[in-house]
């Protein structure tokens, strides 16, 4: 059996779990928000949470993602098994790149809405 075979399969369940623990988070706490200020809550605010826990989720995916692939690589390397770092590194920058992109994506958006204060209403204290 090529070890190779479990990565992609792992790393789908290592996104879903994350992201839908996120999204529960999110879920709950946009609940509770929206009771906290009914009367100053818009559409507006409820994007604005969403993008905040997307784009924790995707650090935390993108974390776990490299974690990961650096444990793997090292393991290989400390271990000498018989696979090639040349066959493991095209599947590994991969699977890095697609996780690195859904950060940076997030990130941007995220950053744009904190520049044009969608934020001011989350985080403000009571």
């Amino acid at each position: 059996m090529n070890y190779l075979d479990v990565i992609p399969a792992f790393e789908i369940t290592v996104y879903s779990f994350v992201t839908i623990l996120f999204v529960i988070t999110g879920a709950l706490n946009l609940k509770d928000l929206q009771n906290l200020r009914q009367e100053k809550w818009t559409r507006q605010d409820t994007v604005a949470l969403a993008l905040r826990t997307f784009f924790f989720s995707s650090l935390l995916n993108f974390t776990l993602v490299l974690i990961i692939t650096v444990a793997l690589l090292s393991s290989i390397t400390v271990l000498k098994v018989g696979l090639l770092i040349q066959r493991i590194l095209p599947l590994v920058t991969v699977s890095l790149e697609i996780s690195f992109g859904i950060f940076l994506v997030t990130g941007i958006v995220y950053g744009i809405a904190r520049w044009k204060d969608w934020y001011d209403l989350i985080d403000a204290e009571d």
